[in-house]
C-alpha cells in the first residue's frame, strides 16, 4: 500500500487537545479522511534535532493514499499542529523551513555548530537541507 505521510510531535500533554482539534478540522474538509491518524509516545532526549529534544512527545501521524490530493488536508494539519509546538518528521511530508524550525529545537545553534565544523564547505547538503537546515555556516 501506498500513501503519502505527515508526522509531528507535540508536547506530550497537548496531544490530546492537538488530536481533538485534528478531528474537529477533519470533519469540516466535505470528504472522508480515509485512513485512520496514528498516536504514538516517546520520551525525552537530548539529541539535538530530535523530535522529542528535551521533552516527553506525543506523535500524530496523518496518512493519505497515493495519488489522492492531501493539500487541504496537511496544510490545515500542519497549522493545528504548529499551534501545539509541532516538531515535524524530518523524512515525512512537511513545508517547515529552518526559520520556522529553529525556534522549536532548544540545541539547534548546538547543531547548527557542529554541522559547519564538519562540511563547512557545504558538501553534504542539497535543496531539501538548505531548506529545513538554512545555508552552511
Amino acid at each position: 500500500m501506498h500513501f503519502y505521510e505527515s508526522e509531528w510531535s507535540v508536547p506530550l500533554d497537548s496531544l490530546v487537545p492537538a488530536v481533538r482539534e485534528i478531528n474537529a478540522f477533519a470533519r469540516t474538509l466535505g470528504k472522508p479522511v480515509t485512513f485512520p491518524i496514528e498516536v504514538r509516545c516517546a520520551a525525552a532526549d537530548d539529541i539535538p534535532l530530535s523530535t522529542a529534544n528535551g521533552s516527553d512527545r506525543g506523535y500524530i501521524a496523518a496518512h493519505v493514499f497515493w495519488g489522492t490530493p492531501y493539500d487541504e488536508y496537511f496544510s490545515g494539519l500542519w497549522s493545528i499542529v504548529r499551534e501545539f509546538e509541532g516538531r515535524p518528521h524530518w523524512g515525512k511530508v512537511h513545508a517547515e523551513t529552518a526559520e520556522t524550525l529553529a525556534p522549536r529545537y532548544p540545541e539547534w545553534d548546538r547543531f547548527q555548530s557542529a554541522r559547519c565544523r564538519a562540511d563547512s564547505e557545504g558538501r553534504f547538503t542539497n535543496s531539501y537541507l538548505d531548506r529545513v537546515l538554512g545555508p552552511v555556516g
